[in-house]
């Protein structure tokens, strides 16, 4: 079964304007006992580190929020992020989140059934940015 520490894990990054860090931490692709879901660790950057709004087409994105604080919108709705917050974002289904603190606002990421295997390539070209630094397995 697979254990896995995020220490260990390699980072994808995305630049600015939506600046956050990316760790898959299990996924079919990384795991091949996983078949039903990714797990991944988003660290979004204080001070506006984010994502734009966005669907997944074939997933939905249950997100844990874990420090940090933050705003984050859903199916136009706003909410205020906090630790201990839980939000589901169903397939289909317009979401973003924005850190408003001045600490990194960690997200706990879970994608049922699993999010493409190019999901992170594709956050950081979406964002414009030159490509990742790191690695994802």
């Amino acid at each position: 079964m697979p254990y896995v520490d995020s220490d260990k894990v390699s980072e994808s990054r995305v630049q600015k304007p939506f600046e956050r860090s990316l760790k898959v931490m299990m996924s079919p692709e990384t795991h091949p006992e996983v078949k039903d879901f990714t797990l991944l660790i988003s660290t979004l950057a204080p001070g506006g580190g984010g994502t734009d709004l966005h669907t997944h087409e074939t997933s939905g994105e249950l997100m844990v929020f874990t420090s940090g604080s933050g705003k984050a919108w859903l199916a136009g709705e706003e909410y205020d992020l906090k630790p201990g917050v839980a939000i589901y974002a169903p397939p289909g289904v317009e979401h973003r989140t924005l850190n408003t603190g001045d600490r990194t606002l960690q997200i706990v990421c879970v994608f049922i059934p699993p999010a493409p295997a190019d999901y992170i390539r594709e956050n950081i070209e979406a964002a414009g940015a030159p490509g990742a630094e790191g690695s994802n397995g």
